[in-house]
């Protein structure tokens, strides 16, 4: 039987095929994960400037900052920062954050089930009510045309 060039033959890959229809029918890839898949490419957007995470209180062993299921996330990128914290409710989260300065008038909160658009007032403050729990990041546009984007973390 002849190796195609990653080593495989014809054989190796019909048998790898039929595998893979076979668990495609009995076992398939969970809706919300192949959400998750197709939002973690999305950050595609080479111009937008990336907040990274700068703290977690969940990382910082400070424990939660009110009680046990509340976190605080700061992100930071060159011209804002974004701090957020987030309440669990259930399987919902509650977010309710800040933009530092305040130079947006909305921002979106991206997350597997898709995204969802909030106001951000004049001290830069925001907040989103019953949101998936899940990976989530915040997008927005800032003054000169540009935008920022936080990495993703699961809130």
């Amino acid at each position: 039987m002849p190796k195609l060039t990653n080593g495989a033959s014809a054989e190796d890959i019909g048998l790898l095929s039929a595998l893979s229809e076979m668990f495609d029918e009995i076992d398939p890839v969970p809706p919300a994960v192949l959400r998750a898949g197709f939002a973690a490419f999305t950050w595609r957007t080479i111009d937008a400037e990336l907040a990274e995470l700068a703290e977690d209180s969940m990382l910082a062993g400070t424990g939660s900052v009110r009680g046990t299921d509340t976190r605080l996330l700061t992100f930071e990128a060159p011209s804002v920062s974004v701090v957020v914290e987030v309440t669990e409710i259930g399987d919902r989260r509650k977010l309710v954050g800040q933009l530092v300065p305040a130079c947006s008038d909305t921002l979106r909160i991206e997350h597997p089930a898709g995204s969802t658009t909030v106001a951000v007032d004049e001290q830069g403050l925001f907040s989103a009510d019953s949101l998936p729990a899940g990976p989530a990041r915040v997008a927005l546009s800032v003054p000169g045309g540009g935008a920022v984007v936080t990495s993703w973390v699961t809130v």
